[in-house]
C-alpha cells in the first residue's frame, strides 16, 4: 500500500489542524467561563465534581491540541522535503 500527499493537501491539513485546535481551545475556555459565572461561590458537591471533570477535560483537550500540532509539524516536514527535492 502506498500513500501520497500533495503540497495542497499538506497545506490544507495544516490550516484545518490549526483552526480546529484554536476553535477547540476557545470553546473550552468560553464554556468554562460561562459555567463558572453561573455557579460562582457555589460549594455544592455536584459543582465540585464538575470542576474536577472540567480539569480532566482540559487536560484531554490539551493532549488533542498537541497531537494536532504534531500533525502540523509532520505536514511541514513533508512540504520542506517536497520543496527541497522538487527544486533539484
Amino acid at each position: 500500500m502506498r500513500f501520497s500527499i500533495t503540497k495542497h493537501a499538506a497545506m490544507t491539513v495544516m490550516e484545518k489542524s490549526k483552526e480546529a485546535s484554536m476553535t477547540l481551545t476557545n470553546n473550552m475556555t468560553l464554556m468554562d467561563w460561562r459555567v463558572n459565572q453561573q455557579f460562582i461561590g457555589l460549594k455544592d458537591p455536584a459543582f465540585i465534581s464538575y470542576l474536577e471533570l472540567s480539569m480532566q477535560m482540559q487536560d484531554i483537550i490539551k493532549q488533542i491540541s498537541g497531537k494536532m500540532e504534531a500533525i502540523t509539524e509532520y505536514c511541514q516536514k513533508c512540504l520542506d522535503w517536497m520543496n527541497k527535492y522538487s527544486d533539484m
